[in-house]
C-alpha cells in the first residue's frame, strides 16, 4: 500500500482486516481530517461479485445519515482495487467489550441495545436491512455512545433472498432462522440478531455454539434458548421476557418492527411490565443452574434448564432421544432440500416453455404488457427509491431474465419511486430557530450540536454544519449543526499590590499574574519615596480581565520649597555667592572678560532674574567681570 492512495489520502497505519478488506487509518489531505480506508483484497478485485458487494457497502451506508451508522465519504477506484473512505472511529468493538468487562450492568446493556436499535429503525425506515448484526459490528467510544458499522451485505428490504450464489450470508451465532434456511429476511431478522447480541451483553455468552457453521445454524433452528435469567439470575424478568420475545423461531412472534423494541426496552428502565410475555415452557423457567450443567453446555453449546426438584435419569433420557429424534429429522430434510435442488437444476429449467424476457429499465406499463404478451402474469412487488433508475422504471425483476417459466407463471416487479435525496440547505451564520425551520422544511431532522465560542460568529447564529450545504442525503436523515456562544471571556485574575515598587518591580509583579503595566503618571508624595508606585487603579485584590493593563502613580518625592532670587547686579562676587546660599540655593560664577573697569568683580547680570520664584536648591547663575 502506498503512502498517498489516489493522491488523497495519506495512509498512517494499517487497523485490521476483513473477510474481503484491509482496513487503514488514513488523513484526507484535502479535508485535513482522519479517515478509515476500507480497501478490497486484489485476489477480489477481479471478482465482479465481490467488487458488487463491496460497492453495495458503500452505497448502502451512504444514504444512511443517522449519529448511530458510520458515514461514508468517498467510494473509489486505485492501485487495481476499490476503496471507500469513512469515518474514522475511535474506541473498541462491543465485542471487545463483553470479552474484557464479562456480563454488563442491566442499566448499561439496555443503553447499547438502545442506540442500535435507533440505528436500526432509521435504516428500516430508509428499506435497509443489515443482514449481520453483531458485537464485532458495533464500536463504542469512550463516551458510551456507539456506531453500527459494516453494511457490507446489507440490501434493500425486499429483496427476496439473502443468499448470493448459494451461500448463506451472516455470522452464524447471530444468524436468524430465516437466515439459517436461505429463506427472504425481514426487519425481525435484524432484530432476532440484536436479541442475540442483548443476550450476549447479560450473559457473557450468545445462546447457541457448535463445532462448525452449519450445527450452529441447526441449533437456532430446532434449539430453545437457554433464558439469560438462567444464567445470570440478576437479569430482571421483563428484561428477559424481551430477550426471549427477541429470539423466537417463527418471526410473527418477535418484535414486528424496531419501534416497539424499543418501547418495551424502556419499560424495562422504567422497571415497568412489557408487552413481551414470559417464557410459558416449565423447562425455561428461572433456576440455578448447577456446576455440571454449566460445564456441560460449556462443552456442547446446548443447555435444557429444568428445575433442580424434576430432574431425573428418565427426564435426561427422554431430552436425549428427542434432540436425536429432532436432528435425524432435520438431516432427512435437508437431503430430500439438497436432492430436490438437484432436481430442480437439473431438470426444472428444460421444463418450462417460457422464457423471462428482460424488462429491466422498461416504464412498468410496457413492461407489464411484455410479460402478458408471453403468457405470464406480471406482479408489482414493491416500489423503492432509487438514485439511478428514474421514476415508474423497473429496477429489477425476479426471476431474472432468460429463465424458464410455464405458462402462467409470475414475475415479480421492483419499481423505482425515483431519488429520495434532497439537498442540504445553507444555514450558516442563521439562527438556530431559523435553522431548524428550513431543515424541517427540507425533510430533515435538525441535530444540534453542543455549542462553541467563536470570535468570528456572533452568538446565536451557527458556525458549521454537516453534511455542507448543497450535498445530496436522504430525506429523513440528520444535519449536524454547532451554534456559537460568542465571544470567549477572558480569564479574571486577583489584581497584585504593586503599591511601594519601582515601575520594574511593579511590572514584574503584574506579569506574573496574567497583567500588563498601563500608563505611569508622576505627583509629589511626602510619604512615598521618589520613584516608587504612590496607587494603583485597578485596586489590589479586584478582579480584572487576564490580560488587561493597571495604571500607577509614581512619586516625584517631596514637593520642594519655592524661594524668591535676590537681586545680585553690583556686588562684588563673595557678597552675591553669599545671598545666594542664604536663600538655599546654588551659586555658579561665569567670569567674562569685560572693558568695563567698573564690572571688574562684581556681577554685572544674573539669571535667573530677582524676583524669580524658583525652587529651593535650585541653581543661580552670576556673571562677573574681569580683565
Amino acid at each position: 500500500m502506498s503512502e498517498l492512495l489516489d493522491n488523497r489520502y495519506e495512509i498512517i497505519r494499517r487497523l485490521g482486516s476483513g473477510g474481503m478488506a484491509d482496513v487503514y487509518l488514513a488523513r484526507d489531505t484535502q479535508l485535513g481530517r482522519q479517515v478509515a480506508i476500507k480497501v478490497l483484497y486484489k485476489r477480489y478485485a477481479r471478482d465482479e461479485e465481490f467488487v458488487a458487494r463491496f460497492r453495495r457497502e458503500a452505497q448502502s451506508a451512504a444514504a444512511l445519515n443517522h449519529p448511530h451508522i458510520v458515514s461514508i465519504y468517498d467510494r473509489g477506484e486505485a492501485e487495481d482495487s476499490y476503496y471507500i473512505a469513512m469515518e474514522y472511529l475511535e474506541g473498541r468493538s462491543l465485542k471487545e467489550v463483553i470479552t474484557e468487562e464479562g456480563p454488563l450492568e442491566t442499566a448499561q446493556a439496555i443503553d447499547y441495545a438502545e442506540q442500535m436499535l435507533r440505528a436500526l429503525q432509521f435504516a428500516h425506515e430508509n428499506n435497509v436491512i443489515h443482514r449481520d448484526i453483531k458485537p464485532h459490528n458495533i464500536v463504542i467510544n469512550d463516551r458510551g455512545q456507539l456506531k453500527v458499522t459494516d453494511f457490507g451485505i446489507a440490501r434493500a428490504g425486499s429483496s427476496p433472498s439473502v443468499t448470493e450464489t448459494g451461500s448463506i450470508i451472516g455470522t452464524a451465532q447471530y444468524l436468524s432462522p430465516e437466515q439459517a434456511k436461505g429463506k427472504a429476511v425481514e426487519q425481525s431478522s435484524d432484530l432476532y440478531s440484536l436479541g442475540i447480541v442483548l443476550y450476549e451483553m447479560l450473559t457473557g455468552r450468545v445462546p447457541f455454539e457448535g463445532e462448525n457453521p452449519v450445527a450452529i445454524a441447526l441449533k437456532h433452528l430446532s434449539d430453545e434458548p437457554v433464558p439469560p435469567q438462567a444464567l445470570v439470575p440478576g437479569v430482571p424478568d421483563n428484561l428477559n421476557a424481551v430477550v426471549m420475545r427477541a429470539l423466537a423461531k417463527d418471526p410473527r412472534d418477535r418484535y414486528p418492527g424496531a419501534e416497539e423494541f424499543l418501547a418495551d426496552l424502556e419499560r424495562c428502565r422504567q422497571d415497568l411490565p412489557v408487552t413481551a410475555p414470559p417464557p410459558a415452557d416449565d423447562t425455561v423457567m428461572t433456576s440455578v443452574l448447577s456446576a455440571a450443567a454449566i460445564a456441560a453446555a460449556d462443552e456442547t453449546g446446548v443447555t435444557t434448564v429444568t428445575r433442580a426438584s424434576s430432574t431425573s435419569a428418565e427426564q435426561k433420557k427422554k431430552a436425549a432421544r428427542r434432540k436425536k429424534i429432532i436432528y435425524t429429522a432435520i438431516a432427512i430434510i435437508a437431503l430430500m432440500a439438497l436432492a430436490a435442488g438437484v432436481y430442480f437444476l437439473a431438470f426444472a429449467q428444460t421444463a418450462g416453455s417460457i422464457d423471462v424476457p428482460d424488462v429491466v429499465g422498461l416504464e412498468r406499463a410496457p413492461a407489464e404488457d411484455a410479460i402478458r404478451a408471453l403468457g405470464l402474469k406480471p406482479e408489482l412487488e414493491t416500489e423503492e427509491n432509487s438514485e439511478t433508475v428514474p421514476a415508474g422504471r423497473v429496477i429489477r425483476q425476479n426471476p431474472a431474465k432468460g429463465a424458464k417459466l410455464k405458462e402462467g407463471g409470475t414475475v415479480r416487479l421492483v419499481v423505482s419511486r425515483g431519488s429520495s435525496k434532497v439537498a442540504v440547505p445553507d444555514i450558516m451564520g442563521q439562527t438556530a430557530a431559523f435553522a431548524e425551520s428550513k431543515l424541517r422544511e427540507a425533510g430533515l431532522n435538525p441535530d444540534r450540536q453542543p455549542d462553541v465560542f467563536s470570535d468570528a460568529v456572533a452568538e446565536g447564529n451557527i458556525i458549521s454544519q454537516d453534511p455542507v450545504a448543497g450535498a445530496q442525503v436522504q430525506k429523513g436523515s440528520s444535519v449536524r449543526y454547532v451554534v456559537s456562544k460568542g465571544v470567549q471571556p477572558a480569564k479574571e485574575v486577583d489584581v497584585p499590590d504593586v503599591k511601594n515598587l519601582t515601575i520594574d518591580q511593579a511590572s514584574a509583579r503584574l506579569s506574573q499574574q496574567g497583567l500588563v503595566l498601563g500608563t505611569a503618571t508622576e505627583q509629589y508624595s511626602e510619604t512615598v519615596g521618589l520613584g516608587k508606585v504612590i496607587s494603583q487603579s485597578p485596586g489590589s485584590g479586584q478582579k480584572a480581565a487576564e490580560g488587561s493593563s493597571v495604571n500607577v502613580v509614581v512619586s516625584l518625592g517631596p514637593q520642594p520649597v519655592k524661594v524668591t532670587v535676590p537681586s545680585l547686579i553690583t556686588m562684588s562676587k563673595n557678597d552675591a555667592e553669599n545671598a545666594i546660599l542664604a536663600k538655599g540655593l546654588v551659586p555658579f560664577v561665569s567670569e567674562l572678560s569685560n572693558p568695563d573697569p567698573a564690572t571688574h568683580g562684581f556681577v554685572y547680570d544674573q539669571d535667573p532674574a530677582s524676583g524669580t520664584k524658583v525652587d529651593e536648591g535650585s541653581t543661580v547663575i552670576i556673571y562677573v567681570g574681569k580683565l
